[in-house]
């Protein structure tokens, strides 16, 4: 487990028999994507979740039916010796919420529709306007506190990007600052009812918004003496590879900085696929924990700041992971012949070394190609080098060159080389080479570190062993690069995992969906199972597909419905003659050149 004293403290929740804080492992958890009343479905999952050791299940309870099935769900779980905690995620009805108590061992509710119906609408609030919005959200979370202690359960307080209310839209902005407050204002309530039995969450589809908001949240707790645990996930992630590193650069990024006690990697795919994925990203860090905390106990190396110390400023009595973060020198360095520039002030690039097989690169994927022999501007370290080369004359040679690592763990070795170089001469850029990649789940931790540095500006570069743009490698860097949004390589998708409300074939839709559009670079698209996730939750899309009933779909731009109803096997077609009608469709090369 990650060491608990590299981690941010936290109180211990007890969902059934499973502890969530800083005193335990990092906790696995996934969600079923059955209809909750499907029973033999529900449990054919529940069973495949349990054979993958994922620790807690999350089911969803849309209405009356579905927690009426709850019951019989615990009896055939006890017939087959399965006890994992069930998780009630509840949307809109404060009701079901409360009665959910009974059965389950811990309750999510989302602040944003708890008590409010988002209606996009625009309300200036006088204070003594809000506070009376508060009054009334207290009145409507009463019954939930009362049978929270009643049956001793735990509450998570799950907010999202998309869905905050329209009272802290209009109040905070749809900002990570306006997700903080939109969670503290219910656990201030709670608190106030002496109930603390909650984890907090801070979900958005866009990782660094998602990073941004629980750097902001623990911030903000802090502040107010506050110290529940931490729910991480990033929301609508997608499939395939890019799900799986959009999740590992917002999941592994905090896990880095000692953020996070449980973690849901939510992938448009069998539920059972998100554990493996998640299982990379904790051991990928877990790794790069476990040398950090070696490094600790040897030499007392890293004492500097907080890795987010720019985000967060942490208390004292507080321990958190401990690597001093730092920039480069600021300057940068053209690179000749190709007239590449690298460095603090420019785009962050994609690089590949000469080969003697030259691949055809018509999509222009790699920036520039470095040539191994080129001393005067490329210099590349591995590790050992690093630990014992670091004497005067390499000191004066790094301001002008390009030092490209060849390490195991790239955010230990830039922010050790950061204090070690401090009030020294500093390498103009900063790049890292790409090991070989046979498989992206292998290589997860490592996503979550390169994210971080990508973010940060500590790297520059990313440097592939050779220039076919179509390996494996390639596709690695494309897939963190896009996470970080520093570059767009193809359509950006936000696909919601599905769940028991969803209302049509989500895997298969998505699928479909990305293979005709995918080309379309730089446009952001949502696939969304149900209302639930519908305008709020895609908040950060260009377009969106929302199931709207059985068979039915309803088109949005942005935020705006502007196709209702459409039946399902044309509603692909017309979500591309609607980007077409707005001129953002272009024809796939393929096509055009046949």
């Amino acid at each position: 487990m990650i060491k608990e004293y590299l981690r941010r403290k936290t109180r211990t929740v007890m969902v059934g028999k499973v502890g969530v804080g800083s005193a335990e492992p990092v906790r696995i958890q996934s969600m079923l994507t059955s209809e909750t009343t499907d029973l033999d479905s529900v449990m054919l999952e529940i069973q495949a979740l349990h054979r993958a050791s994922c620790e807690m299940i999350r089911i969803t309870i849309p209405n009356r039916k579905a927690l009426d099935a709850i019951p019989e769900v615990r009896r055939r779980m006890s017939e087959e010796g399965i006890e994992r905690p069930l998780i009630a995620d509840i949307h809109f009805n404060p009701q079901l919420a409360v009665d959910s108590c009974e059965f389950f061992e811990k309750v999510r509710i989302n602040p944003g529709n708890y008590a409010d119906r988002k209606k996009f609408e625009i309300r200036e609030y006088s204070d003594l306007q809000y506070a009376e919005e508060l009054e009334r959200i207290e009145e409507t979370l009463l019954p939930l506190v009362k049978n929270l202690k009643t049956y001793q359960r735990c509450l998570r307080i799950g907010t999202n990007h998309g869905s905050l209310s329209d009272r802290v839209m209009n109040r905070f902005g749809d900002s990570p600052e306006g997700m903080v407050q939109s969670a503290l204002e219910f656990l201030r309530i709670f608190e106030k009812h002496d109930f603390y039995h909650t984890i907090l969450s801070m979900k958005s589809s866009n990782p660094l918004v998602m990073k941004e908001a629980y750097r902001l949240l623990v911030m903000r707790m802090e502040e107010e003496s506050m110290d529940y645990p931490l729910h991480l996930g990033v929301t609508e992630a997608g499939n395939g590879s890019e799900g799986r590193i959009k999740s590992a650069v917002g999941i592994g990024g905090l896990l880095c900085q000692g953020l996070g006690d449980t973690i849901r990697v939510s992938l448009t795919e069998p539920a059972e696929n998100e554990i493996p994925a998640a299982k990379a990203i904790l051991g990928g860090v877990e790794k790069l924990i476990e040398r950090i905390s070696t490094d600790l106990g040897e030499n007392e190396r890293f004492e500097g700041k907080t890795a987010s110390e720019t985000t967060i400023s942490p208390n004292q009595n507080q321990s958190t992971l401990r690597i001093q973060s730092g920039k480069t020198s600021g300057r940068g360095i053209l690179m000749k012949p190709s007239g590449c520039k690298i460095g603090d002030r420019e785009t962050f690039k994609l690089l590949s070394w000469k080969t003697d097989t030259e691949f055809t690169d018509p999509k222009k994927v790699f920036d520039a190609k470095l040539d191994r022999s080129d001393g005067e501007q490329v210099l590349l370290l591995n590790e050992q080098e690093i630990e014992t080369g670091l004497d005067k004359t390499l000191l004066d040679h790094l301001k002008s060159k390009l030092l490209v690592l060849e390490v195991s763990n790239p955010l230990y070795t830039i922010r050790n080389l950061n204090q070690r170089l401090e009030g020294k001469a500093k390498p103009a850029a900063i790049g890292f080479q790409l090991p070989i990649i046979e498989s992206m789940e292998d290589h997860l931790g490592l996503a979550a570190e390169l994210g971080e540095l990508i973010s940060s500006r500590e790297l520059h570069a990313l440097i592939c062993r050779d220039g076919d743009p179509e390996s494996l490698s390639a596709r690695f860097a494309q897939n963190l690069m896009q996470a970080t949004r520093v570059r767009m390589f193809q359509a950006d998708f936000i696909s919601c995992p599905s769940c028991g409300r969803t209302f049509f074939d989500l895997q298969q839709t998505t699928e479909q969906i990305k293979r005709k559009t995918a080309h379309l670079t730089g446009v952001k698209i949502a696939v969304m199972g149900c209302v639930v996730n519908g305008p709020g939750e895609m908040a950060d899309a260009d377009y969106g597909y929302v199931g709207a009933g059985p068979g039915k779909i309803h088109l949005y731009r942005g935020q705006q419905c502007v196709q209702r109803n459409i039946p399902s096997h044309d509603a692909v077609d017309k979500l591309i003659d609607l980007i077409r009608s707005e001129g953002r469709w272009i024809e796939p090369v393929e096509a055009s050149a046949a």
